[in-house]
């Protein structure tokens, strides 16, 4: 496995006097660069340690709709049919199937579809891949898309409606959900949005990326929607810990720690000239990665490594 080092922006912060972790980014499985927030003081909404315990139904839930938004891609692509396909023939074709747009490009023999929902198009792909049309076998995929955004330093108390309410500002959306933590149901502070159209997620990356949100900044990041085929890439893999021992110092006494319940890949312990106390180290898990940094008071870069 080869190291990719990541770069981590971390912003001018607003400091108490204890040593406490601000970290807030996250880091998905298999990407090769780091999709950050930007780290604040204190949080509107306060720490996820004081909010309320939810119901399990709840938990369920919230979740629940998170997995039917993931699934929810229902545009396919058909390609190698006939060169005089018509758009009543992919009709006939898709006959099984609610058809809510169809363009047919003769020139290339492929077929644009967009279905009901994203389990039409999975059937429709698993019924219809590798068939035949008129002696040709016929490739049935999901859709590719240049269109699909992470935003993320979102305050943990907002709701699925106030970020289907911010994103919706610019185009019409094909999907959208936030990021609940399987544990508490709680948002993880990131979420996901895919427009119909790139012009809108472009006008969307730009228009709310630095916006202020409270005292946090939002950060949008272009994603690769191969990245979100499974549900477990959702989910970072960056644990924030707070409240850090003034005097922790060595790499090697926190590595031990959290080898008790998973062995860190990487861990370092940084100590930084324009940093006014203690140390800033990361520690990076195969399973979780954890993430500890004391206060910081002026824009400076980290360099991480993740192994994939």
């Amino acid at each position: 496995m080869s190291p990719k080092i990541l770069a981590v922006c971390l912003n001018s912060l607003t400091c108490p006097r204890q040593s406490r972790v601000f970290v807030s980014f996250c880091i998905l499985p298999l990407f090769s660069r780091a999709i950050c927030s930007s780290l604040s003081g204190k949080q509107p909404g306060g720490s996820l340690r004081e909010l309320p315990d939810l119901e399990p139904e709840e938990v369920e839930r919230r979740l629940a709709k998170t997995r039917r938004e993931l699934s929810n891609r229902r545009k396919i692509l058909i390609k190698n049919l006939p060169p005089d396909t018509t758009n009543q023939e992919v009709h006939e074709i898709l006959k099984e199937y609610e058809l809510k747009y169809c363009f047919v490009d003769r020139n290339k023999g492929t077929a644009f579809v967009t279905l009901l929902n994203g389990d039409q198009a999975q059937d429709a792909i698993r019924s219809l891949h590798h068939s035949t049309v008129r002696g040709r076998l016929i490739n049935v995929t999901l859709q590719p898309t240049d269109s699909l955004l992470c935003l993320t330093n979102l305050p943990h108390t907002f709701t699925a409606q106030q970020f289907e309410e911010l994103v919706r500002l610019y185009g019409n959306i094909e999907r959208c959900f936030l990021v609940y933590s399987e544990l508490s149901g709680h948002s993880k502070g990131y979420g996901f949005v895919e427009y119909m159209k790139k012009d809108s997620a472009s006008r969307a990356r730009s228009e709310l990326l630095g916006r202020p949100l409270g005292d946090r900044s939002l950060m949008v990041q272009w994603m690769d929607v191969n990245q979100l085929s499974q549900e477990e890439n959702l989910h970072s893999k960056c644990l924030c810990v707070d409240r850090l021992p003034l005097d922790l110092c060595d790499s090697e006494e926190l590595t031990q720690i959290f080898s008790e319940t998973y062995k860190p890949v990487f861990c370092q312990v940084r100590l930084w000239t324009v940093v006014v106390a203690p140390p800033l180290s990361f520690l990076l898990h195969t399973q979780h990665t954890l993430c500890v940094c004391s206060y910081i008071y002026i824009y400076i870069y980290v360099y991480i490594y993740i192994y994939i």
